[in-house]
């Protein structure tokens, strides 16, 4: 009898221990990327929650030199998977994870054959709002495309917080499958606690017909766009 009350106490025990490691598993995206040789491609990984091009940006992370990536998410369900590489055609693609698991994937990217479509940014500017008194900054970028068929794309992530962002354009827009405007896209970031650190933030554009200007990084200086041989 006695036994049999030390196992229940045991098993009671223990089964908070157990919820406890499974309410603390982690929900993870992570995977590869590669062009067409083999060749690991760095980059970036931008999250869409929910459908694929609803254009609710989520999460994001930055692709190593090796290709690889990971990204944490709060919740499992359906997610909108968007890679990008300078000088390739970016992969999008609707991905479900579940639960408490890693779902891993591998993306092939192609390069683009030229780059007289590809969107430009042409400056990027991070703005403190007076009237706010800091508390708010202005990042904004110059965007341009030859065939003036831009869409939501115009994206900026925060590496430092993980966050992914679509950037508004110069005039609202009702339909995402219409050509945006040309110009200079903005995003209200909340800056309470310390300024923006340029260095955290990486942007790029992708247009309809999914060509992508070069992922613009620190210190946010274009450069003549090459295509990939």
């Amino acid at each position: 009898m006695i036994r049999i009350a030390l196992l229940l106490s045991l098993v009671t025990a223990l089964i908070p221990i157990a919820l406890l490691v499974d309410a603390q598993a982690q929900t993870v995206i992570a995977g590869t990327v590669k062009s067409r040789a083999g060749k690991p491609l760095a980059g970036l990984v931008l999250l869409e929650k929910g459908e694929i091009h609803n254009n609710v940006w989520d999460r994001g992370a930055l692709v190593d030199a090796q290709g690889r990536f990971r990204i944490e998410v709060a919740s499992a369900g359906q997610y909108g998977l968007h890679v990008y590489s300078s000088g390739y055609i970016y992969a999008p693609q609707a991905v479900k994870v579940e639960a408490g698991k890693t779902l891993e994937v591998q993306i092939v990217l192609v390069p683009e054959p030229t780059r007289a479509n590809t969107p430009i940014i042409r400056k990027v500017g991070f703005i403190p709002w007076e009237a706010r008194q800091g508390t708010v900054t202005f990042v904004k970028a110059d965007v341009t495309d030859p065939n003036n068929d831009l869409g939501p794309q115009v994206l900026a992530f925060n590496a430092a917080t993980g966050r992914a962002y679509a950037m508004e354009p110069p005039q609202k827009m009702r339909d995402l499958k219409a050509n945006f405007p040309n110009g200079v896209y903005q995003l209200a970031v909340e800056t309470p606690a310390t300024p923006i650190n340029p260095r955290d933030w990486h942007f790029v554009v992708a247009d309809h017909q999914c060509n992508t200007s070069d992922i613009l990084s620190f210190p946010h200086e274009p450069k003549s766009q090459q295509v990939i041989r």
